[in-house]
């Protein structure tokens, strides 16, 4: 009998549901929404925002067999019944996503909120001399007709190798970047977003009530737990997914 490499990943899969099985939610209890924060699928990079192409498929495989729903990241404080919910997202848009990322989410149903930087849209994230490409403006406006992924902002051009992101720059900077994000997001696909994700993760009480009054009603944070409902919305907690964790580990990011 010829086996196909989903058919591995699905019996694998299977193989890991039987061994670890998720526990349904007690009625009463808050509802807990594990908010997955990838980067990169990749086997040329081994650091901590990347995975490769075959665990990413291994990890969806697993949420596909044990019946989690993926959700978008604004039905969040308001998820199904179900109480086997998940939310996926990635950070910078690398074009990675449309190679390994957007197969597997049609294939199964999923989707996905890619947080863009704005002035790194077609462009190139270098390291070294190594770079990683990252999605064009075209690929954002398929993605977007298929309706399997939302954009989000990670700042029009805050996203600097500066250690403190957006606390390095002023409020009216802030309120001018976003503003300035969602001008070319509508100029480019007719649509505007609601979505915020901070650049390396730095923030404060000043810069949420920027965010909030530019019109983000959903912002990320990378604290790393994962979002009780009822929660709060403008610091929405997720589980950074890389090469370091295997099936177990993944598991345990999920269903804790």
């Amino acid at each position: 009998m010829n086996v196909t490499r989903r058919d591995f990943l699905r019996l694998a899969g299977a193989f890991t549901a039987s061994a670890f099985i998720v526990s349904p939610a007690v009625g009463g209890e808050a509802v807990r929404i594990p908010v997955l924060l990838y980067n990169d699928i990749s086997d040329s990079f081994k650091d901590s925002h990347t995975v490769s192409p075959s665990f990413f498929a291994a990890q969806m495989e697993w949420l596909y067999n044990n019946g989690f729903r993926v959700i978008p990241l604004r039905e969040i404080s308001n998820p199904p019944a179900d109480d086997r919910v998940v939310v996926i997202t990635f950070d910078y848009g690398y074009a990675s996503f449309m190679d390994y990322a957007f197969p597997l989410l049609r294939e199964y149903g999923f989707c996905a909120t890619i947080n863009v930087v704005g002035e790194l849209v077609g462009k190139f994230i270098r390291e070294g001399k190594d770079s990683r490409p990252l999605l064009s403006w075209d690929e954002y406006r398929f993605l977007l007709d298929s309706r399997l992924a939302d954009i989000g902002c990670q700042t029009n051009a805050l996203h600097v190798s500066a250690n403190k992101g957006v606390l390095d720059v002023s409020e009216d900077a802030l309120r001018r970047d976003l503003r300035m994000f969602n001008e070319t997001l509508w100029n480019e696909t007719s649509t505007k977003t609601d979505i915020l994700a901070w650049p390396h993760g730095f923030y404060d009480a000043r810069r949420i009530k920027v965010a909030k009054q530019e019109g983000f009603n959903y912002i990320q944070t990378t604290r790393n737990a994962v979002f009780d409902k009822p929660g709060n919305l403008t610091e929405i907690p997720r589980k950074n997914i890389s090469n370091q964790h295997n099936l177990v580990v993944f598991r345990a990011e999920v269903a804790s």
